[in-house]
Order: structure tokens, then C-alpha cells, then sequence
């Protein structure tokens, strides 16, 4: 009797303390539900831009083509990514225009809500600003009317690039480095397609956005492997979390069905090239 007593009193206890416990979880429960975090905590600038019914980009105006002015009104391929942003959260979109210089800053005021802008991708900036996944990687490329596109090789072959752009930094660090290339330099990117169009030059080094233009233009002309990387990204508020989502799966949706694409041929185009007759 003692020994059933004792079993009976035990059980007990341990149905009182599994009662306990499943009171502890639903308080829990109860106090997690109701402070879980709304979209205006979670995502201040998400909560800002559906209660004012606008999405505000900023952009410097500088970056052709992804961010130029034609007729007074913004325009370039980052442009038309921003629109396509403004629609998938269902809100009209207003470019604020800013420097690169200020753009952080301003951005970290609350001047705008995002920034694209031929940003690249800086870590440095990542205690202040979120990034998107890339969407654009305007690194260096070779292109040549033959295989003979790699500046790498060491021969009599010049290589035409703009003076003072990326390409030319990128063949001075070369020859800095014992491995010089024989190098014709031109003032404009018009004046190396021209060049390169009828004969001044066999190759040159640009940018993508470039080479993907002059391509366009003379499917026979040969790219090479890039040389640099240059990812460019949308740039976000740190606390950005549910809008760096929407970013990044319209950027993947625009990706998978041809927007980006058409963004791109509307975009990144260069002007034929007339040679001049030989006498």
C-alpha cells in the first residue's frame, strides 16, 4: 500500500510539472505573437514607401547609359530597372537625382529608398547599406575582329583603349609590372570604334557595357575573357530586409523572362560607323 501510495503521489508531480510546462509554452506563445515584428519595425523603408505610395530612387545622372537625362527626364537601363522596381511593389516611382559621392549619405538620411546608379558592389559600405544581388558586371573585356584578342600576349599587335579609362589603368599596371603591351590610345569611345571598325586597330579593351554595344553592332567581332570584375548592384538601407527580397526577385524574374535582355539591347547600343572611302 505504502509502496502504491508513494507511485500514485509521484505521478502526481509529474503530471503537475508537464501542466506547468505546457502553461509556460502557451504564454510564450501568447507574448511572441503579439510582439512579433510588423513590416513598419522589420522594414521601416518598406512600411515608408507603401504609406506614401512612391518609391524613391536616387541616381547620378553621369552614369551613361545607365543613368543619363533625355528630354529633360531620366533615362537609361537603370532607369527602366527602377520602373520595373516601382511595379512589382505596386507604386509609382520618383528618381531623385544625387552625386556618387553623397549617395551613401543621402541615402542613410532617408533622401530616397534605394539607389541605382551603376553602383559596384562595396563591402566597405556594408555597416550602412544592404546590396542586391548583382544585376550587371561591367568589368573589362577584350574584343578583336580576330582570335587574337588577349592584350596578355606580348606582341607588335596594338591595343586601343580610351585614355584614362579603366582599360588604359589596367595596361599601365601591366607595364608597371614588366609586361608592357604596345597601347594606341584614343581621346572618346567613338573614336576606338572607329578604329576599330575600319582598321586604326584589331583590338581593344573596354568596359562590357561597351563591347556587349559594339557587338551588337558587328556580330563578327570576338570577345575575349574578362579581365576585372565590376558587379553593379542596387544599393539599400541597411534595415532594408523585406525590400532586399522583393529586389532581388524581381531582378531574377526580369532575368528569367527577357527583361533584362531588352533592357539591355535598348540600352547598351553605339551609333554605326561610316569608314571613310580609300582614294
Amino acid at each position: 500500500m505504502w509502496l502504491a501510495s508513494q507511485r500514485d503521489e509521484h505521478q502526481v508531480r509529474i503530471a503537475r510539472s508537464v501542466a506547468r510546462a505546457i502553461l509556460l509554452l502557451y504564454a510564450l506563445a501568447v507574448v511572441f505573437t503579439e510582439c512579433a515584428p510588423t513590416t513598419a519595425v522589420a522594414d521601416p523603408t518598406l512600411a515608408r514607401i507603401r504609406t506614401n505610395g512612391q518609391l524613391r530612387v536616387g541616381y547620378d545622372p553621369g552614369s551613361f547609359p545607365f543613368t543619363t537625362i533625355r528630354a529633360g527626364q531620366p533615362a537609361g537601363y537603370d532607369i527602366d530597372l527602377g520602373r520595373a522596381l516601382g511595379q512589382a511593389i505596386g507604386v509609382p516611382v520618383l528618381f531623385v537625382p544625387t552625386g556618387l559621392d553623397a549617395a551613401y549619405d543621402e541615402l542613410q538620411q532617408g533622401h530616397f529608398d534605394l539607389i541605382a546608379s551603376a553602383m559596384p558592389y562595396a563591402p566597405e559600405q556594408g555597416w550602412r547599406a544592404r546590396f542586391s544581388t548583382v544585376y550587371y558586371n561591367n568589368g573589362l573585356i577584350p574584343l578583336a575582329r580576330t582570335t587574337r584578342y588577349d592584350p596578355t600576349v606580348a606582341d607588335d599587335v596594338p591595343v586601343g583603349v580610351v585614355l584614362g579609362s579603366d582599360g588604359d589603368t589596367y595596361l599601365r599596371s601591366r607595364a608597371r609590372a614588366g609586361q608592357p603591351t604596345v597601347v594606341r590610345y584614343f581621346d572618346t569611345t567613338g573614336q576606338l570604334w572607329e578604329a576599330l571598325q575600319c582598321g586604326g586597330v584589331s583590338r581593344i579593351i573596354s568596359e562590357r557595357s561597351t563591347t556587349d554595344a559594339m557587338q551588337r553592332a558587328d556580330a563578327t567581332l570576338v570577345a575575349g575573357p574578362a579581365l576585372s570584375d565590376a558587379p553593379y548592384v542596387i544599393v539599400l538601407p541597411y534595415d532594408a530586409l523585406y525590400l532586399t527580397d522583393i529586389v532581388n526577385t524581381t531582378l531574377a524574374a526580369m532575368q528569367a523572362d527577357g527583361r533584362s535582355a531588352r533592357i539591355a539591347e535598348r540600352w547598351l547600343t553605339i551609333d554605326p560607323v561610316v569608314c571613310p572611302t580609300p582614294e
